[in-house]
């Protein structure tokens, strides 16, 4: 039997701690992204203290990277040339208990470096605060869907949301038009979802204008008047729901040109 050697086997040992454990003990979010994040889930106890779905956040940690449902960016996918990280993602789905004042996000619009926030089906209740979604630049994907958020949520900042691929805003309480110059920035769009909000009015035009969008769901709303013929812009459209509204008139002939139906 031939038997290992005690020096190669620790240095293959030393290797892999760099490797793999190393950058976890290293990187470390800024400070202010970590205290956001805490006031978050403070916020939230002081309305359940029972509260329990973020143990891991807590300011002990040595870095808010290692908590339950946060992601942040490499070192090397940084601006720094540091250890240090930024918060890019954060999956904040189903949290429980729900009904939740819509107040309570205002700590999330400082950590200015998110591309994904998914906040979805918390029973979120209210207007989104004046110090808002404007604020969250680089957001590609943006899920707010299954709460009870109303007012003009498409003009309170989302306008300023360029880089979002991603718009869920299905099943909450709107009860407005659709604000077109909201929906005009929007133009990198390829997943729209405002199904189920009560929104009034026509189908605003700037709509058609969002040249990659592949999925659009409208229905389950109170909108009026007819399709217009400007549909047959969106030549990526692969799926398009608009039952249950009050749309009238024909079918423009224009839909024909949407070949990927």
């Amino acid at each position: 039997m031939v038997m290992a050697n005690p020096s190669l086997l620790l240095k293959s040992i030393f290797i892999l701690f760099i490797i793999f454990f190393l950058p976890c003990l290293s990187w470390s979010c800024p400070e202010y992204q970590k205290q956001a994040l805490l006031q978050f889930k403070s916020s939230i106890l002081a309305i359940h203290s029972s509260f329990d779905t973020l143990d891991s956040w807590t300011s002990s940690s040595s870095s808010c990277c290692l908590w339950d449902k946060v992601t942040c960016s490499s070192p090397s996918n940084s601006n720094s040339t540091s250890t240090s990280s930024v918060v890019i993602e954060l999956h904040l789905s189903d949290l429980s208990p729900k009904f939740k004042p819509s107040n309570l996000l205002a700590p999330l619009f400082f950590i200015r470096s998110l591309r994904v926030l998914d906040l979805g089906w918390n029973s979120i209740y209210g207007q989104i605060p004046a110090v808002g979604l404007g604020n969250l630049s680089n957001l590609v994907h943006l899920d707010l869907s299954g709460n009870s958020i109303n007012g003009e949520i498409l003009a309170l900042g989302l306008g300023n949301l360029s880089n979002l691929v991603h718009l869920d805003l299905s099943m909450n309480s709107m009860k407005v038009e659709i604000p077109p110059l909201g929906l005009g920035n929007l133009s990198n769009l390829v997943y729209l979802n405002l199904r189920g909000n009560g929104f009034n009015g026509s189908i605003p035009l700037q709509l058609f204008q969002l040249k990659y969008l592949q999925y659009l769901d409208l229905s389950y709303n109170s909108l009026e008047g007819g399709l217009s013929p400007k549909v047959g812009s969106l030549q990526d459209l692969r799926l398009i729901y608009l039952h249950f509204n009050r749309l009238s008139g024909e079918v423009p002939e224009e839909i024909g040109n949407l070949t990927k139906l």
